[in-house]
């Protein structure tokens, strides 16, 4: 494989790896938005 060849791989693969990271972390938002939601409505039953 020629060093250019290699090059646009290496390239593309860490395309698709930022996009995965983006993916992965717009996921986690989600989640602490979530989890937060849910701690909230167990501290307020906890209340009751």
């Amino acid at each position: 494989m020629r060093m250019e060849e290699r090059l646009a791989a290496l390239e593309y693969e860490n395309r698709k790896l930022r996009a995965d990271n983006e993916k992965l972390h717009a996921i986690l938002k989600q989640m602490q938005i979530t989890l937060n939601r849910l701690i909230s409505c167990y501290i307020v039953e906890a209340r009751r």
